[in-house]
């Protein structure tokens, strides 16, 4: 009896100790939490996702819930792009768990969407208190860093350049170690650049390749050195062509009417003559090309999709085509857009769309309504229109021979060419814009100009192998990139 009783007390044993092992919901909670981490590192988005909403749903009273919130909040934000979806899970972390460890977090994501979608100075000053509430009431959070980066972000949207610089180095001095760090020390030497600060930013630039060789913006950081030594560094820039560069032959250089280059130096060439936008790599190598006809220009969104504006429709990134109309004199009677010649997705995610039939600009909302011309009422041959890096349109007015610049509510900024002015163009066809808003001009019939923010000449891209530039583009180092119509060819000038 003793004996059977010595077992059924090692049994009971066994079972709590089986019963302990069945971890809390806490604990199972933090494991799914964990793994729908990694999933989400790995680029598993489903999976993550489902373990994100099994916490939400299934363990919403552990101290997991808001983290699990969070992370729902960034999978509608970074991977499916639902804004909406993505501000109301932050905005139920901040609101129903202000005292938890996802609180900031929520607060920086609903501060950076605002900051991202911000059109106007009231929307600015929404998402710079978002930043300064996780300074305030988590002094002690991780997250601060990442809320003086942002906030340094709305100061330079904002044209407040110097509070940016003050903003970006408490990042790089106070909190070293933090992830925002190098994008800090590299948003430094940003804004000294558009400053006109060009050799301080060029020492700054180099802090960011001593101190975080092994981040992502040190290669960054070496190609806004190379293009601001290449400008400012002597009395006058040189380019010279780089014969080690090829980008293919036959058709598919043929009737080049736009090219364009990425961030991760993949030449976009599109040409009428094979009815295609064709991608080049690095090495020159060609990729998968996109069908299109009557192909008029190119262009990238703020988030970096590329849009190729054809003559009665525009197609956003690989698969969404959109054509585009204006109200008649008979209500409900739109007219379509046949004669589309350029389009550009503005940084408030506003569509503006170039019209040869009416020679006017119209502006679409981010559902694509129409909303009235842009800036204004003139008469427009538009033959290009470009996004600068701070959110700025670049217009290139081929009846005017002018380029003017514009914030995206339509005030003018800045203007190049008209006649009787020094920088007075003869037939301009193209025009890129660098990092550092410095502008560079093709004419079909006279070379490449580059000219300073200010409007200064900085110099001439002048080349006997450039007979009849057609389009260009620019490199994140800041090399040159024409096309000549005569040669067929793509040159790149460094």
């Amino acid at each position: 009896m003793r004996r059977a009783a010595a077992y059924a007390a090692c049994a009971m044993l066994l079972l709590a100790g089986s019963a302990s092992a069945q971890s809390s919901p806490d604990e199972q909670a933090r494991r799914l939490l964990e793994d729908g981490k990694q999933y989400f590192g790995k680029g598993q988005y489903k999976q993550a996702l489902d373990n994100f909403n099994t916490i939400a749903t299934g363990f919403s009273a552990t101290d997991s819930v808001d983290d699990a919130l969070l992370e729902i909040g960034r999978y509608h934000l970074e991977v499916d792009g639902d804004v909406e979806k993505a501000r109301a899970s932050f905005e139920q972390v901040a609101q129903r768990y202000p005292q938890s460890d996802g609180a900031p977090g929520a607060y920086y994501y609903l501060g950076w969407l605002t900051m991202t979608r911000a059109a106007g100075a009231a929307e600015l000053d929404d998402a710079l208190a978002q930043f300064d509430r996780i300074r305030t009431l988590y002094p002690r959070s991780d997250w601060v860093a990442r809320a003086f980066y942002a906030s340094g972000l709305v100061h330079r949207k904002a044209g407040r350049f110097a509070e940016a610089v003050e903003a970006e180095r408490r990042v790089a001095l106070e909190y070293p170690t933090s992830e925002a760090a190098p994008a800090a020390q590299f948003q430094i030497g940003h804004c000294l650049a558009l400053m006109g600060e060009h050799g301080v930013a060029m020492e700054e630039y180099q802090r960011v390749r001593n101190r975080f060789p092994e981040s992502e913006w040190a290669a960054r950081a070496l190609d806004r050195t190379t293009t601001l030594y290449r400008l400012y560094a002597t009395a006058s820039p040189t380019f010279a062509p780089d014969p080690s560069v090829s980008f293919g032959a036959g058709d598919v250089l043929r009737d080049v009417r736009a090219i364009l280059m990425t961030p991760d130096r993949t030449l976009w060439v599109a040409s009428d003559k094979t009815r295609s936008v064709v991608p080049f790599d690095a090495e020159g190598k060609i990729g998968s090309s996109i069908p299109a006809e009557n192909i008029r220009a190119l262009s990238f969104s703020a988030k970096g999709e590329l849009l190729v504006a054809a003559r009665s429709a525009v197609r956003i990134g690989p698969k969404d085509i959109k054509s585009f109309a204006v109200p008649t004199d008979k209500p409900g009677v739109p007219e379509p857009l046949e004669d589309i010649g350029a389009a550009v997705i503005t940084a408030g995610g506003n569509m503006l769309i170039a019209d040869g039939k009416r020679n006017r600009v119209y502006r679409y909302d981010r559902q694509f309504q129409f909303l009235g011309t842009w800036p204004d009422g003139k008469e427009r041959e538009v033959r290009r229109l470009v996004l600068d890096g701070e959110g700025a349109v670049v217009l290139l007015d081929a009846k005017d021979k002018t380029v003017q610049v514009y914030d995206e509510s339509g005030r003018l900024l800045r203007s190049l060419g008209g006649r009787g002015t020094a920088s007075e163009f003869r037939k301009p066809v193209d025009v890129a814009v660098d990092a550092a808003r410095n502008l560079y001009v093709a004419e079909e019939e006279g070379p490449v100009r580059i000219f300073s923010p200010d409007g200064r000449l900085l110099g001439s891209l002048a080349s006997d192998e450039v007979r009849r530039p057609r389009a260009l583009t620019l490199d994140p180092s800041g090399a040159v990139l024409v096309y000549d119509d005569k040669a067929q060819r793509v040159i790149r000038f460094k």
